[in-house]
């Protein structure tokens, strides 16, 4: 067919619109089945999840409590007394940490040698004692290698340690907020708009914390960092599942979630070797710079692109060249065909109430306003909270051992990368379905087996708990993978990113159920995850399986909860 030079419209091939979807679904199952197109997709959403490993582990390492605290009098600092000597005196008998002090006339004890101060102070001691006030009253705060923790930094310890665990908080806050919102802004826009908006927020966040004065803005950058995690981890992760074949995504999807235990081993070296807390926040910040090679790289998701009816830009995207077609919307058809040129809004007037139904909102209406995604849906948000919450009580319990920080950090990433290695085998055989509730079995019993330990034995609760989270932490990335693959094109996002939303709750409600259950029975976290692990073993039983390689597109087109096999044999 020749081309007319005045409008070469006119001379592209006309072709349906079902038959150019037919044509483009079929060349993305080709190019999706191996080769440079699906290795580029791997690697390019892989680096930000090792990217994601450093930042949310690296509390461990920035925000640590002092090896030493104690109290500096400056009315001693012109004394010829030792350090030792300074503290014995302002401290001689209490056991706060250095968060109070004996409220002494300090004035008139440094005009004192050491012993006579000391003889002065042991006197009154046991005739009448002095008030224990707070340190802030007589002096400052003072740390062994004070550069290794933002503590010391802002003060943040003794009756303002509540302050430190608000920079944990502030990322699991960030999470919570940016699952929900980037969720839908990759169903509404795209991919990769929101992989590049969630980059952005990475690379800002990341220089709040680096350079921040203020401990405000090192929270606010914290939190920017938490939201620009689920930015980066959700678009990545459905790029995988949407355009890569059954025969890959499977094991690129648990390589995906393994690389998070990667970053946190590569946190600890870096941080074995750089010990000043900014420094070692400045060696986290740099690579976050290759994000953005990642975002001028990273195609538009072709799935989402025929979804939205832009034909013209995933021919070029698949078959490298540009389109030479011209399509004929079907009869059916609503909304028109939409090319890479910008469209026209529609005219006329619609209510707020309209407006919002059809837009932001819709693809949230959709997962409660049919039954079947439905009941999927609340059977999901149990499964991630439960998951998320198991995940982060058994990291909190085992942090309060006395162990080498880089090695607690090392230890875990080692357990977590074969926790994700065991599920590619079991899918191969298994499917998702069975695969899930039988992990999620083995977490839950492992955790109650803690139940049958004394509480002496450090070692076997110690080795318990690392069983339940090597299942805890199989389970969380077959759990993503199935739900991505329950739910169709159009409100998968929304629904991975709502599902991350109640992962959140969890994760933030983790403190809590350490600390304040915790102090009333060493097992009670262990238990109350066991228990709920094994609900939502249970409740697996009611969905659908979806390792068949087909994923719906369309609401209507949602699989029933219980298999359509097991219904009619019911």
């Amino acid at each position: 067919m020749t081309q007319s030079k005045d409008n070469p419209e006119k001379s592209r091939e006309l072709i349906s619109e079902d038959s150019m979807k037919d044509l483009l679904t079929k060349q993305l199952d080709i190019v999706g089945s191996g080769g440079a197109y699906v290795w580029a997709i791997f690697f390019l959403c892989v680096t930000p999840n090792i990217l994601n490993g450093f930042h949310v582990s690296s509390y461990t390492l920035l925000g640590h409590l002092p090896d030493d605290q104690w109290c500096g009098i400056p009315d001693l600092q012109d004394t010829n007394w030792t350090l030792a000597q300074k503290r014995e005196i302002a401290a001689h008998g209490l056991d706060s940490g250095g968060c109070t002090v004996w409220d002494w006339d300090y004035q008139h004890l440094a005009k004192m040698s050491y012993e006579a101060a000391l003889n002065y102070t042991g006197h009154h001691l046991e005739s009448a004692q002095p008030a224990e006030v707070s340190c802030k009253v007589k002096g400052r705060y003072e740390y062994a290698n004070p550069e290794s923790t933002f503590v010391s930094d802002w003060d943040l310890t003794c009756e303002q340690s509540i302050q430190r665990t608000s920079a944990q908080v502030s990322i699991s806050l960030g999470k919570f907020c940016g699952s929900f919102t980037f969720g839908i802004l990759a169903d509404k826009f795209g991919r990769k708009a929101s992989f590049t908006l969630g980059a952005l927020f990475f690379i800002v966040g990341s220089f709040f914390c680096t350079f921040s004065p203020w401990y405000s803005l090192f929270l606010a950058g914290r939190f920017l960092l938490g939201a620009a995690s689920s930015g980066l981890f959700y678009p990545a992760f459905t790029m995988i599942v949407e355009n890569i074949c059954l025969k890959h995504r499977s094991w690129m999807s648990i390589a995906f979630s393994a690389s998070y235990p990667v970053g946190m081993i590569i946190l600890a070296i870096i941080g074995y070797f750089i010990q000043p807390w900014r420094d070692l926040q400045l060696a986290l910040t740099i690579p976050s710079l290759l994000l953005i090679l990642n975002c001028y790289l990273m195609n538009e998701s072709p799935r989402w692109l025929i979804m939205n009816r832009r034909y013209d830009r995933v021919y070029k995207i698949l078959f490298r060249q540009p389109s030479h077609y011209q399509v004929q919307p079907t009869a059916a058809a609503i909304a028109p065909v939409v090319t890479d040129k910008k469209s026209m809004e529609p005219q006329g007037s619609f209510s707020l109430g309209e407006r919002l139904k059809n837009g932001p909102l819709k693809s949230i209406i959709e997962l409660f306003a049919n039954p079947s995604v439905r009941k999927l849906i609340f059977t999901s948000y149990f499964m991630f909270c439960v998951t998320s919450l198991s995940y982060y009580v058994t990291a909190l319990n085992a942090a309060n051992m006395s162990v080498s920080r880089y090695l607690y950090i090392i230890g875990t990433g080692l357990v977590d990368i074969p926790s994700y290695l065991v599920p590619v085998i079991m899918l191969r055989f298994t499917g998702r379905r069975i695969t899930t509730m039988f992990l999620f079995l083995w977490t839950g019993v492992s955790l109650l087996l803690v139940l049958a330990v004394p509480a002496g034995s450090t070692t076997w609760i110690v080795a318990f708990a690392m069983l339940g989270r090597f299942g805890i932490s199989a389970t969380y990335s077959v759990v993503t993978l199935y739900t991505a693959e329950l739910y169709p094109t159009e409100i998968r996002n929304s629904a991975l990113g709502t599902c991350s939303t109640f992962a959140h709750v969890g994760s933030i409600s983790a403190p809590f159920v350490v600390d304040i259950l915790g102090a009333l029975g060493w097992y009670i976290p262990t238990t109350i995850c066991g228990c709920c692990v094994l609900v939502a073993g249970l409740l697996t039983l009611m969905l659908p399986e979806t390792g068949t390689g087909k994923l719906s597109d369309k609401v209507e087109d949602t699989p029933a909860t219980v298999p359509a096999e097991e219904a009619e044999k019911k």
